[in-house]
């Protein structure tokens, strides 16, 4: 794991660190299909890299690479990597008790693919003996989940999660809102901000639909000197 340390007085400078996951979380689908009922909104953002100033937009938000993510007081940003590819596929963005996992995925130039993703985190759900619901969401239709993982303790607990998307030009954003965010409206308002605020870097490179798009860890990163020890601000 690696990371920075935060500098005296310069409060929105997120912490980061690097953790790991398998490659089955990071894709989130293959599908193309998409009806109209289930494309998202993407009125108040996120933005694609063509509408906007690529060096204004950096101003005030965290580079990292495939998204610039705004920097908010108190954030702590997490990467995941791809044990197989050893890529970083998703960003965590944590205030206090809650998150919101953004992953950037390609996608068809005529089609968006929420509809289809939506039906296959609905099934994984199902599969993990847990439950999930379609309802409205601030970008369109939105999966509720609650699932059974794994605690520190070793202890099964239920986790609720909101799962969100927003289809882009040959983009998909996938925004999955834990902890506080899940259930309290004030919080969930300030992280659905901290998503419309994201900007997504696909780039021209050709990429099959549910790709992920690549993130790196901002300039200035370096790994610890002990890299089990976690990132200390």
């Amino acid at each position: 794991m690696w990371g920075r340390r935060r500098r005296d007085g310069d409060e929105d400078e997120p912490e980061v660190e690097e953790t790991t996951e398998t490659s089955s979380t990071a894709s989130g689908s293959s599908g193309s299909g998409e009806d109209d009922e289930a494309k998202s909104d993407r009125s108040g953002g996120p933005l694609d890299e063509s509408e906007v100033d690529l060096d204004e937009a950096r101003k005030g938000r965290v580079d990292l690479g495939g998204l610039l993510v705004k920097a908010a007081p108190g954030m702590k940003l997490q990467l995941q990597v791809d044990q197989r590819t050893g890529n970083a596929t998703s960003a965590v963005l944590a205030i206090e008790d809650a998150a919101v996992q953004l992953i950037a995925v390609a996608a068809p130039r005529s089609s968006g693919m929420w509809g289809q993703t939506r039906l296959q985190i609905s099934q994984d759900a199902q599969r993990r003996g847990g439950r999930a619901e379609e309802a409205a969401g601030p970008f369109g239709t939105e999966v509720r989940l609650v699932v059974p993982v794994q605690a520190p303790d070793g202890k099964q607990v239920l986790q609720p999660s909101r799962v969100s998307a927003i289809d882009g030009p040959r983009w998909m954003l996938r925004a999955t809102f834990l902890g506080k965010a899940t259930n309290d409206a004030a919080t969930f308002q300030r992280f659905v901000e901290l998503v419309k605020e994201t900007v997504v870097v696909r780039g021209q490179s050709p990429m099959a639909p549910g790709d992920v798009i690549v993130l790196k860890p901002p300039a200035g990163t370096r790994p610890p000197a002990d890299p089990s020890q976690p990132l200390q601000a």
